[in-house]
Formats: C-alpha cells, sequence, structure tokens
C-alpha cells in the first residue's frame, strides 16, 4: 500500500495538476480505470450510458439534443431504405426539426414508411429472396405467438401499402387495421409456412413494413405493463444476437438478458421502440444480402 501510494504521489507530479482531475488521470495512468474514448462524440457517450441501463445526463442542450437526434435521424434513414446516404436532405432537416421540437420516434419511422418514397420502393422492387422471406416469416412468427390479438394477413392486403391519414399538425401516420383475432392457433411451424405463402412476391420493403408494424402493435398490446415490455424486449435482443448481425453498438449486440432488461425499464419506450424497429431493419437487410 505503502509503494502504491508514492507511485500515485510521483504519478500525480507527474502529470501536473491536482485535485480529482489529477487523481483520475493518475489512476487512468495507472489501470485502476478506463477512460472514457477520447473519439465518442456526446450523443454515443449518452448512447451508451442508456444501453448500459445507467442514467443518461438528465438535461441535454439543444445543440447536443439536435445532434443526437440527428445520430438517430441518420440511423434510421440507412436501415429503413437500406442506404448508406440520406438522398433528400430537405425532407431529413424537416424530420430532424420535428424531432427537436418533441416529435416521437415512432411518429418519424410511421411517416417514413407512409410516406410516397418508400411506397414506390414496396411497389416497384423486386420481389424479396428465400433468405428475406424466411427470416420475415420466423419474426413475425415469433411476434404473432405471444400476441393477444395478432393481425390476420390475407394475399392481398400482404402486397399493397395501407392507406394514409394526415391529421392537421401531425406527422403521417398509418391508419393501422384492426386486428382480427385468430380463430385457430398454429404451431410456430404452421405460422411460418402460412406466412410465406401470403408474403411470397412481396418485396423486401414491404416485409419490413408488415414486421415494423406489427411490433408496434404488441407494444401498445403490453404499454400498461412495463415488466411485460421488459420482458419481451430482452428475450428479442438476446435471441437476435446469436444472428451475428451487427445492429450498429457493440452494447446492441450483447446477448445479455439481465443487462437489456434493465435497459428497458430506465430508457423512454419510445427508444425502446426504434431498439426493435432497428434491430429488425438490419436483420432482413443482412437477410437480403445472401440472396
Amino acid at each position: 500500500m505503502k509503494r502504491l501510494c508514492t507511485v500515485l504521489t510521483l504519478t500525480l507530479l507527474l502529470f501536473g495538476s491536482s485535485g480529482c482531475k489529477a487523481v483520475n488521470h493518475a489512476l487512468e495512468f495507472l489501470g485502476f480505470i478506463t477512460p472514457v474514448k477520447k473519439d465518442h462524440s456526446p450523443e454515443e457517450v449518452h448512447d451508451e450510458k442508456a444501453l448500459a441501463g445507467q442514467q443518461a445526463d438528465p438535461v441535454l442542450s439543444a445543440e447536443t439534443l439536435s445532434k443526437q437526434n440527428s445520430e438517430i435521424l441518420s440511423e434510421m434513414f440507412r436501415v429503413v431504405f437500406n442506404q448508406d446516404l440520406v438522398e433528400d436532405k430537405t425532407d431529413f432537416s424537416g424530420l430532424l426539426q420535428s424531432l427537436n421540437q418533441g416529435a416521437s420516434l415512432e411518429g418519424i419511422y410511421r411517416g417514413i414508411i407512409a410516406g410516397s418514397r418508400y411506397r414506390a420502393l414496396e411497389s416497384k422492387s423486386q420481389a424479396a429472396s428465400p433468405n428475406e422471406l424466411k427470416a420475415f416469416a420466423e419474426e413475425m412468427s415469433e411476434i404473432q405467438g405471444i400476441m393477444r390479438n395478432p393481425t390476420e394477413f390475407s394475399i392481398v392486403d400482404a402486397k399493397k401499402a395501407p392507406e394514409i391519414t394526415f391529421p392537421d399538425g401531425n406527422i403521417p401516420v398509418i391508419a393501422s387495421p384492426a386486428s382480427q383475432e385468430v380463430k385457430k392457433k398454429l404451431d410456430k411451424g404452421s405460422r411460418v409456412q402460412e406466412l410465406i405463402r401470403i408474403f411470397i412476391g412481396a418485396s423486401s420493403f414491404t416485409l419490413k413494413r408488415a414486421l415494423g408494424e406489427e411490433a408496434l402493435r404488441k407494444f401498445d398490446e403490453d404499454k400498461s405493463d412495463p415488466g411485460v415490455v421488459g420482458h419481451w424486449y430482452a428475450k428479442l435482443v438476446v435471441r437476435m444476437a446469436t444472428t451475428k448481425v451487427d445492429f450498429g453498438l457493440e452494447l446492441r449486440n450483447r446477448g445479455d438478458f439481465d443487462f437489456h432488461f434493465k435497459f428497458a425499464q430506465k430508457i423512454a419506450i419510445d427508444r425502446v421502440k426504434w431498439e426493435v424497429l432497428n434491430r429488425y431493419h438490419r436483420y432482413l437487410n443482412a437477410a437480403g444480402l445472401s440472396r
């Protein structure tokens, strides 16, 4: 212990500073604490705190909040449209402004997939590959198997984008069709085969939209019970971690149930929704690469 104190004193002299900051520098130098990576942006540090189940900074400046929102929105554009660059800068700026003014991530997401650009991709893109269709059917089956009122898809409905409504003063949202109670419970294998039969020939953009919408309906079913939401979310994350798909952050790829359950309890539900949607879009995008 005496030797440690001597080393620590010499280290403090080496850094030429005083107080807590100096102690932290010294402890980092000696390897007793791990410093925050210097190349992390404020929003990445904020996200890592959130994903680690820690309390994020309670108050963000307008500039920091806008930068954080910009990062999430950029990710949303990349994974939803499955491309690296945001083509429509004007559209992006308008949505970013809405986020900065308090719009929800769910509302922004619904506005994007209800937009004319996404609808055009749904109708003009080639049919999804067998790998995409199988991945979609398995994930949709997982959700519907634990829902009280899963959507009963028809071949016609599965191939077309839903109608859009434009409430005054709000971002366009999809008018969700009322879910019908499934009369006969099917086992998972039967559900997968039925979904493949219904959605065969649909584009990957249709598959992603349908899966995202059903996930949001699952959230709506359980919105009064955060424990149920957290349990479902953590199980989903752990299962998807086995796919070895990169979901954008190292902590997102971590297959630790308790870690992600705590995250879902501490962070806003709107952010949890995006974490689910992000995984589904990335997962189907990856399945499409093995076309």
